[in-house]
This record gives structure tokens, sequence and C-alpha cells, in this order.
């Protein structure tokens, strides 16, 4: 098995989840390299993403698990010759059995630039905080999905429970903004953390 993360950025963003899986295939394909196939009357390729993020969202830390048996290394140098503009393999490693790319995955860190600096325990010690959710319509306390906020210089770095349970960074950043200013927000998701708060190197130590 061969786990990449891999980066949507340069207008990769803007494709669907779904069609990152085709592009995710295709470019595969032009690798050459042998990947294993599902049984039964539609076989398709074992390609196991993580979870979508919201469309237009750039993102550093990307995962995907291909069923292959090919070195790691070799495949990363392929895939990245081989791959469309802004999807790009950044780790590649070997793994000796499928992991959870989904359900193991517990937060995500953003890097939010263009936010007027605030007293991030204003909202960490509150006893709750509602951001407006597009989807259903509503206001909703989200305080509980928010696992730490930050500043380094003038960027605020947020983690936010992200897989089974996700708080989108766009949906907090407009509230940011409401709250405290900003213009034109950038935002990019920039890593991982596992059951336990583990990085995906400390995470991959028992399959390596």
């Amino acid at each position: 098995m061969i786990l990449i993360k891999y980066s949507k950025t340069q207008g990769a963003e803007f494709i669907p989840h779904l069609d990152t899986l085709r592009h995710l295939g295709k470019t595969v394909r032009r690798t050459g390299v042998d990947i294993k196939y599902s049984q039964g009357f539609n076989p398709h390729m074992l390609i196991f993403m993580s979870s979508p993020i919201a469309l237009g969202l750039k993102s550093e830390c990307e995962l995907c698990l291909f069923d292959s048996d090919a070195n790691a290394l070799e495949f990363k140098a392929l895939f990245n010759a081989n791959s469309p503009k802004g999807i790009r393999c950044l780790e590649a490693y070997n793994v000796d059995k499928k992991i959870k790319v989904v359900a193991d995955v517990t937060s995500a860190i953003y890097e939010i630039q263009n936010i007027n600096k605030f007293n991030v325990d204003d909202i960490l010690k509150a006893p709750s905080f509602t951001v407006f959710d597009k989807r259903s319509g509503t206001e909703k306390d989200v305080l509980d999905k928010i696992v730490n906020l930050h500043f380094l210089g003038d960027k605020l770095y947020a983690e936010l429970k992200f897989g089974n349970v996700t708080l989108r960074p766009d949906y907090l950043v407009e509230k940011l903004i409401s709250l405290y200013g900003g213009e034109h927000p950038v935002v990019v998701k920039k890593d991982v953390r596992f059951l336990n708060g583990l990085t995906l190197r400390e995470y991959l130590r028992p399959y390596l």
C-alpha cells in the first residue's frame, strides 16, 4: 500500500471531490504503476481518499491511499511527472496495511491570513460560540469543534474538528470578520491530526 500527502492549489482547489478522484486515477494510469482493482462486475482502482474539503479551499495536506506494491519514492516521482497543475505529491510512504484515512483523522489545522488580531481566549474560554451554517440556514454553537486557536505573527492558526465531525473554516472566518474585522481572507489547510492528536508521521509509525 502507498499513502501520499498531496496538495490542491493553483486552481486545483476548485476541482470537486469526485473529479479529484478521477484525476488521481488518470494520473496513476499515466505513470504505468500497477494499482490493484476491486473484484466484481464493475472493477475499479483501489484508491481511498480522505474526507472532502470545501470547494475552493486550498490544501497542502490531502491524503490518498493506493493499493499498490510499488516503491513509494518512485511512485512520488512518477506521480508528480504526470499529475495536473496544482495536484502534487508532497510525501509518500509504503504502509503494510490499509489505514483509515477518513475515520482516524480527527482535526485539521488551517492558516488564516487577513483577519484582525484578537484575544483567542475570548472564544476558547467563552460558554458558547456560534457560526451561521449555510446548509441548515441556522446559527449553530461550534465551540466543541474548535480544538485550538493561536496567532503566529499576523497569521491565525485554527485547529478544527475534521472528518466524521467537521467545522468548515469558511464559516468560522465569516464569523471572525463580523466580530473583529478583516479583508479578503486567505485560508489554507496546512496539516491534519489523527487520533490522540498524532501527526501523520507519528500515526504511521506502526504501519511502516
